[in-house]
């Protein structure tokens, strides 16, 4: 089955870029391969590395029931995502029916995340399991500083920062990575024991949220445009072919890499306990490999978080520059790199244990907007868009919010709510929200108008 999967994933390349060529028409072809490897490269980072072998690890012979619950979470809903803002315009078109600052409010809220938990998380994982992994007396706060002057130096420049991953960066990252992909699925290390976990599906579908890429679409998604009409894409139906395209050629490497990755952690569930560290794990798992492993590894390690991390400096300036008017894109990144770079010194495991929580409160929100996004032609008014967002808001407030979701009344509201221990529980605030809101607003709408 390991081997089909990867005869599978070769082909899906070849058909996609078929299916490329032939419906993108006037799109070029060059361009949608530099921008779908950069698209690859922004979401593949810290989490994408050091989840995937711990969600193999803990689904042992059902890897594959995680593998669907990882890809449906870490790799497709993250693209949809993408290409529903694209479709739509961009994050304002679907916002502005919650509120006037809507927008603001959220996108604040993400920038805060990638300044303080994702960027950082990408500079610790490249300098522990990256340099560290292959040098262990290499010292860690100038690496730091190190790092963020290589990223400031690709992110300076905004018109041009997918074009340069795109370019030089990710086609290094990718053909690394697809090797070491091959070899440990080709060769498998070890063989895959029962469950660690009762459902293997849920697990890996919960474990996909902590790799963040939801959030990174409505992050990079100014970014992703921006990069798209800069390639001289500029009407509608140009700019979704080629985001469609891009979309692809993501989808196709991230599950490449998702899958080995997971695959080869479930080959050594009989060799290591669940509670082994994810960056101790996916070192274990590189040597069991072959020890020629660890260098391209760590090459591809720093390459992945390098990439990750750039867009995301180059996401946080052109917001907050364009949001204040008072500062200009240079000057926030270099800020975003500064205090970035102070996070990054708590490491790995020390930025994992308070990035859940966050995780926890900010994607049910936005898998609202997303399912707003697809029904947008269909939504009757505003009142769904704000009752469905501002009730799922508030569950996910209860459900994961340090300090809130401890008290008595919020646990037992999560735990009454349906699809709650699937991680779905978010679903009926939604539906619930959607109808009164849709009510409310149609019966003040109606005063309104008896009034007048």
């Amino acid at each position: 089955m390991p081997v089909y999967g990867v005869i599978a994933g070769s082909l899906c390349i070849r058909i996609s870029g078929g299916f490329i060529m032939s419906a993108l028409h006037s799109i070029r072809f060059r361009d949608v391969c530099i921008l779908g490897f950069a698209f690859f490269a922004t979401y593949f980072g810290a989490g994408n590395l050091i989840f995937p072998p711990q969600l193999g690890l803990n689904s042992g012979s059902a890897y594959l029931a995680g593998l669907s619950g990882l890809t449906l979470s870490g790799i497709f809903l993250p693209i949809f995502t993408l290409i529903v803002i694209g479709l739509n315009g961009d994050v304002h078109a679907i916002t502005d029916h919650v509120g006037k600052y809507t927008y603001n409010i959220l996108l604040a809220a993400l920038m805060l995340v990638c300044t303080f938990v994702s960027i950082p998380r990408t500079c610790a994982t490249a300098i522990q399991l990256g340099i560290q992994g292959n040098v262990p007396s290499a010292p860690f706060i100038p690496l730091v500083i190190v790092y963020f002057i290589i990223s400031f130096f690709f992110a300076a420049d905004k018109n041009n920062v997918m074009d340069r991953m795109g370019k030089y960066l990710t086609p290094l990252l990718a053909l690394i990575l697809v090797v070491i992909a091959i070899m440990g699925v080709a060769s498998p290390i070890g063989t895959p024991i029962d469950p660690a976990v009762p459902n293997s599906f849920v697990n890996a579908f919960l474990g996909g949220y902590n790799t963040g890429d939801v959030l990174v679409s409505f992050i990079m998604a100014a970014v992703f445009i921006s990069s798209i009409n800069a390639k001289g894409y500029t009407t509608v139906a140009q700019r979704n072919r080629c985001l469609i395209g891009c979309g692809i050629i993501a989808f196709v490497l991230l599950f490449i890499i998702y899958g080995s990755l997971l695959y080869m952690g479930a080959c050594v569930s009989s060799d290591y306990p669940q509670s082994i560290g994810r960056a101790e794990l996916l070192v274990a798992i590189i040597q069991r490999v072959g020890g020629a492993v660890m260098i391209p590894m760590g090459i591809a390690v720093v390459l992945a978080c390098l990439t990750t991390a750039i867009g995301q400096i180059a996401a946080v300036a052109e917001f907050t520059s364009q949001a204040t008017g008072r500062f200009s894109y240079r000057q926030v990144a270099i800020v975003c790199c500064i205090l970035s770079a102070l996070t990054a010194l708590l490491g790995v495991d020390g930025i994992v244990t308070y990035v859940g929580w966050i995780f926890g409160v900010c994607y049910p929100p936005c898998l609202a907007l997303l399912v707003l996004g697809v029904l947008v032609r269909i939504i009757p008014n505003d009142g769904a868009y704000k009752g469905s967002v501002y009730l799922v808001t508030i569950y996910a407030l209860l459900e994961s919010l340090p300090g809130l979701s401890g008290l008595g009344f919020a646990k037992a509201i999560v735990a009454a709510t349906p699809l709650s221990t699937y991680g779905f529980g978010w679903i009926i605030p939604f539906i619930i929200g959607f109808v009164l809101g849709t009510i409310i607003y149609t019966a003040r709408g109606k005063k309104e108008q008896a009034a007048a």
